[in-house]
């Protein structure tokens, strides 16, 4: 084969998608002729505005597969030229005006469907990647305002429950009892205020309680069992600091803590220790 013809292999060859084979004749050929030498130098030039024309994007694997498969379902390409004997071999026929002169066959109509499919391909990874980012961004900030709401509504929580510490520790007819254990044992001070119906309990040097274990503060009003008024636990210091309500018309004359089951008991189920006597009302 020779003369133009070669030209319908430059599009593919400047796209890299000529096979090994056909590379290789398509090279050997272009030593020999300056017009086929040309047509892929001009195509390099437009696949190279192609490649530029986007911002650069990671192309997913096997891309350039798929690429390929998609040009040749639209044009397939041509096998590359065989030396075959003069006996079997026909002589390609040019295309000639109406004048009968030979015509040269431009490779550039083959070139539309691979750049078309080119094209589309770079525009989909681009803009499939854009898509992507921004909603990994999205989701980000969207997790970062539910973090910042939570942390938000923990503060809040936080802050009233120190202002209702505050409140309990400074009003006017609070009473106050310190308490010790004997021994080196824990120690605590209780602010009872009768008014707001609830009891901050401070203690110090108290062990946390074991696993499936808890503390509990029971409120004892003569003549009567003693009534739950909450459970608690201390933290790895040994200290605890909590405020527990108050039944509505429980008189409080003692209170006590024991060591309960985790979620705490109906009645003590053991001895109770940091014992308060109250005054009353």
């Amino acid at each position: 084969m020779s003369g133009h013809a070669w030209l319908e292999h430059a599009a593919p060859y400047a796209l890299g998608a000529l096979d090994e084979n056909e590379r290789a004749s398509f090279e050997a050929h272009l030593t020999t002729c300056d017009v086929c030498s040309a047509e892929v130098r001009e195509l390099r030039n437009v696949a190279g505005l192609l490649a530029t024309a986007a911002p650069d994007v990671v192309p997913p694997p096997r891309l350039r597969e798929r690429v390929l498969a998609d040009a040749r379902a639209v044009r397939p390409s041509s096998t590359a030229p065989t030396h075959a004997s003069p006996v079997t071999t026909l002589p390609t026929r040019e295309p000639r005006d109406h004048r009968g002169a030979s015509r040269p066959t431009s490779g550039r109509g083959a070139l539309v469907p691979w750049l078309a499919a080119a094209a589309a391909v770079a525009f989909a990874a681009y803009f499939g990647q854009q898509y992507r980012g921004e909603r990994h961004e999205r989701l980000a900030a969207q997790q970062a305002l539910a973090a910042a709401r939570i942390a938000i509504d923990s503060t809040t929580t936080a802050v009233a429950r120190r202002d209702s510490v505050i409140a309990s520790l400074i009003a006017p007819d609070v009473q106050t009892v310190t308490v010790s254990g004997s021994g080196p044992s824990p120690s605590a001070r209780y602010f009872l205020d009768r008014r707001a119906g609830r009891i901050v309990i401070a203690a110090n040097s108290l062990p946390p309680a074991a696993s499936g274990r808890t503390y509990q503060l029971w409120g004892i009003q003569t003549g009567r069992p003693p009534v739950s008024l909450g459970t608690f636990n201390a933290d790895s210091s040994g200290r605890a600091l909590t405020t527990l309500p108050i039944p509505a018309g429980l008189r409080i004359a003692v209170t006590a803590v024991t060591d309960e089951p985790s979620g705490g008991s109906a009645q003590p189920t053991t001895t109770p220790f940091l014992a308060a006597t109250w005054k009353s009302e």
